[in-house]
């Protein structure tokens, strides 16, 4: 070997076409390109024997299973023969910040399962090479998943700095998997690429012998082309080039991974490429958001209604109901970068899906409901709790205006306090874990006079704990006073609505975050009572800004800590921001957000960061320990600099505009998140820590309701009150109780919130069966209950043994 000779480096050769389904093009034209791209990849199998072809996303596969049978069975063919790589193991490339955690489970459970069950291969190469960002708790997902490899781009080497190439990637609980971003693109030109394998091999890992390389024309399809072969054939051919090889990303892991104990850890998420897609199109996140909860409890209340009480299994048409969801998290379609045409097509699949949430819902519940005893009282009201702790919550029902007065009466039948606004009643129910209670409501009844807390002024609102006052001059917040430590923790106006310029592209790129304020909204009118009540009073601001307006409403609760505000907005700006600013007086702030299947704390220096549905800072307020949690109930990106929090809510680019385009002025352009949007957020104030003050479930509970339908009077097998599912103790959450794929046995999964070692308990009351065991900070756990056993099992993510 020539001095200077590279043929020591082996260069594993990744023949790929990433293809976006849906992106400047619709979903037909994406079964189109991925028809004939699979068409061409197959014809250079034909030609050269030892191409491989590697492709993921089970999605677009099961569009060739159906459409074109024909081409199905020649892949199935290549599969076997191991010239075509299946990766990924995923439904589709989805956002990696945006989905919830179980959304990503299911990525994994549909995904893998369809390649197991139609080509016999256990897929254990994790792909995302086009999506904007990883989440720090990916690596358990995927290692819990049987995905051992993880393969992504983004971000880039100019956004996110790395000790090498090729590392362990470590979750926060401590599990972690072999992680590799490869130099170069995922995609390449048509032409030959002699210096991209050269390159490739110059930039090994840690000196190692072997290195990725992918190619092949991508994003709107395409693949290796011929000139591109006959480089790699080139290479393997000179003894001065490397040692370029046809192969798979499993077959460089495992060559290189013999040297994983020498690698460096990462412990840490892989951010930032494109921050404003967290924010821009918020329609479909709201819709993804609100398919992915419906879903939850749509399983959990029918697994407890199939189990216990002989409902039929609704598994498939939630299973299809899952799987449109999971290909609507395709990276650009739920980070809002596609173009106009392809959210007209998304919106009837993701309504139909959450119909069918809805349908199994009311059926399930129509069959809990028939068992219960409701015969303590007349016009008896059931309802159901589809979260795993017990609950205290507020309920409006709705009534005829000219309704007569009516009491409400619990389970115990001691009466509950009940205010009348307009329409509707409100009054609030106590309901056990993933369980039920039977309330009774009567018109023959006067009801009893009742003592409350609340206080309501035009400018404040007050109970025991908490107290808000409003500048009537901004219509924002300038006092947010947790009364058992009197300070306030405000340090400005709070809820104020901030507008920014931004003429970044639909994604944002170059953009670490938003500062360039140009106003605010400001109040059209004084601050209004619109509620007063004993059981919740609330305050009204209206405001505008251009050509926008904005009605926020903030409410509070009887004997309740916290805050919850209603924003109801019309947007009518473009190429601008709006964000929603808490400038909070706590000092040396620890700034805490939750991401999928967890949390992670975060320097406060204002950069613009992916959240789930919620965030926190945490530190001292007149030398006491204090804090305040944003909670939110579908926003995705927010900043927090020093001790002002803002949750980022809305963003109106030009659709589809990828920077370095410039607007025409000629050209009329369609903007995204234009008109009216509905937005809910809670404000938790609290000592300690956020931890204490149960901030994962006041998020949980904002976003999912309780339930309730009129039964009649009926004798039941069950009593007026229970829980069908108990997981102790408190820092363990219940996401999942749904039926095995396979089997009759039922899938709990729960995890640990506080990242505090804990002895765990679940109970199936209905089943009585149990399961105790000791979870680690941050891990997430899947039980397998045997119901005729009365035993469970740990698994892993696919429901397999562990």
């Amino acid at each position: 070997m020539a001095v200077g000779s590279l043929k020591h480096i082996t260069v594993h050769m990744i023949g790929n076409a990433h293809i976006d389904p849906v992106w400047l093009w619709r979903a037909e034209e994406g079964f189109q390109v991925v028809r004939e791209t699979c068409k061409a990849a197959l014809d250079r199998m034909e030609e050269t024997p030892g191409f491989i072809f590697c492709r993921s996303s089970a999605a677009t596969y099961k569009w060739l299973e159906e459409r074109e049978p024909a081409l199905f069975e020649r892949i199935r063919q290549r599969v076997a023969e191991g010239r075509w790589c299946i990766v990924g193991g995923w439904w589709e490339q989805p956002d990696c910040n945006i989905p919830c955690g179980e959304s990503f489970v299911r990525q994994a459970l549909y995904g893998k399962r369809y390649f197991q069950q139609k080509f016999g291969v256990d897929v254990r190469v994790g792909y995302n090479v086009d999506s904007f960002g990883h989440a720090a708790t990916l690596p358990q997902i995927l290692k819990k998943c049987g995905l051992d490899y993880y393969v992504f781009f983004r971000p880039g080497p100019h956004e996110k700095a790395l000790p090498a190439g090729l590392f362990r990637w470590q979750a926060p609980d401590g599990t972690s998997v072999l992680a590799c971003r490869p130099p170069h693109h995922y995609c390449c030109g048509p032409d030959e690429i002699a210096d991209r394998i050269r390159t490739a091999a110059e930039q090994a890992p840690l000196g190692l012998p072997h290195v990725m390389c992918f190619y092949g024309v991508g994003d709107h399809g395409g693949g290796p082309t011929r000139a591109n072969i006959a480089s790699i054939l080139a290479a393997a051919a000179d003894p001065e080039a490397p040692n370029a090889i046809f192969s798979t990303p499993q077959r460089f892991f495992e060559a290189a991974g013999t040297s994983a104990h020498s690698l460096p850890v990462v412990a840490d998420e892989l951010q930032h490429h494109a921050r404003g897609c967290y924010t821009v199109l918020s329609d479909i996140k709201r819709m993804n958001h609100e398919c992915e909860e419906l879903l939850l409890a749509a399983e959990r209340f029918a697994a407890v209604a199939t189990a216990a009480f002989g409902l039929e299994s609704p598994q498939a048409a939630l299973a299809q109901a899952w799987e449109t969801v999971l290909f609507h998290q395709f990276h650009d379609v739920l980070a809002g970068t596609s173009i106009p045409e392809a959210y007209d097509d998304a919106w009837p699949p993701l309504d139909e899906a959450r119909a069918t949430a809805m349908r199994v819902i009311t059926e399930s519940l129509a069959e809990w409901g028939r068992h219960i005893d409701t015969t303590r009282g007349a016009s008896p009201i059931t309802f159901f709790n589809p979260l795993g702790f017990d609950r205290e919550d507020v309920i409006e029902m709705h009534t005829q205006e000219d309704a007569p007065q009516v009491a409400i009466f619990d389970e115990q039948f001691a009466e509950v306090p009940v205010q009348r606004e307009g329409d509707h009643l409100v009054f609030r129910v106590r309901v056990r874990s993933l369980g039920f209670t039977c309330y009774h409501l009567s018109t023959e009844h006067t009801p009893q006079a009742v003592t409350s807390s609340l206080v309501a002024t035009p400018t404040s609102l007050e109970n025991r704990l908490v107290r808000i006052e409003l500048d009537p001059a901004s219509g924002a917040l300038c006092a947010l006073r947790d009364k058992r430590r009197l300070a306030n923790l405000l340090a400005g106006p709070g809820a104020a609505l901030v507008v920014l310029r931004d003429t970044s592209d639909t994604w944002s790129h170059g953009v670490a975050a938003f500062r360039d304020e140009i106003g605010r909204f400001e109040p059209t009118g004084p601050p209004e009572i619109v509620e007063s009540g004993p059981v919740r009073a609330a305050l009204r601001v209206k405001s505008r800004w251009g050509d926008s307006t904005a009605e926020q409403t903030f409410y509070l609760y009887d004997g309740l800590a916290r805050v919850d505000a209603c924003l109801v907005l019309d947007w009518r700006e473009r190429h601008k921001m709006l964000k929603l600013a808490f400038p909070t007086a706590i000092e040396t702030p620890v700034a805490t957000f939750e991401v999928p299947y967890g949390c992670i704390a975060r320097p406060t220096n204002g950069e613009e960061q992916p959240i789930q549905r919620w965030m926190d800072l945490s530190g001292s307020v007149a030398g006491q320990r204090a804090g305040l949690a944003l909670i939110n109930d579908g926003k995705y990106g927010a900043d927090i600099l020093g001790s002002k929090m803002r949750l980022s809510l809305l963003r109106s680019p030009i659709y589809a505009f990828h920077d370095p385009r410039k607007p025409e002025p000629s050209v009329e352009y369609q903007y995204t998140d234009q008109g009216e949007h509905v937005i809910r957020y809670r404000l938790v104030p609290h000592g300690g820590s956020w931890q204490d003050a149960a901030v994962v479930r006041e998020a949980q509970s904002l976003n999912v309701p309780v339930f309730f339908r009129f039964e009649d009077v009926q004798d039941g097998t069950i009593s007026s009150y229970g829980s069908a599912v108990e997981v102790k103790p408190d820092n363990l959450l219940l996401t999942v109780l749904k039926k095995a794929e396979d089997g009759h046995d039922l899938i709990v999964r729960f995890h640990e919130t506080a990242g505090r070692e804990t002895e765990g308990r679940v109970d199936l009351h209905f089943a009585q069966a149990t399961w105790t065991g000791r979870v680690r900070p941050f891990e997430i756990k899947t039980l397998r209950f045997d119901l005729d056993a009365k035993s469970a099992r740990e698994v892993d993510m696919l429901e397999r043994d562990a």
